[in-house]
């Protein structure tokens, strides 16, 4: 997976709240997470959930279970 570095601005009072629920070396991977849940919102609509579902399912990288796995064991560790 490729990634995008990009630069973002937050009011203070909520960079402070970021900060205090994840360690220094988490940032990007809380904002990733939360930016991904947004758009999920965005794209399921609640009458289509499981057409949409199915949709994104298709769309989303193939995972063989040995990926799978290595990434439950990391997960882990």
């Amino acid at each position: 997976m490729s990634y995008k570095r990009i630069t973002v601005s937050l009011p203070d009072y909520l960079y402070e709240d970021m900060l205090a629920l994840t360690p220094t070396r988490g940032v990007s991977g809380y904002v990733a997470e939360a930016v991904q849940k947004r758009v999920l919102q965005q794209k399921v609509k609640p009458e289509d959930a499981v057409t949409n579902f199915l949709a994104l399912r298709a769309e989303s990288p193939k995972k063989n279970i040995k990926q799978i796995l290595n990434a439950i064991h990391k997960g882990r560790t």
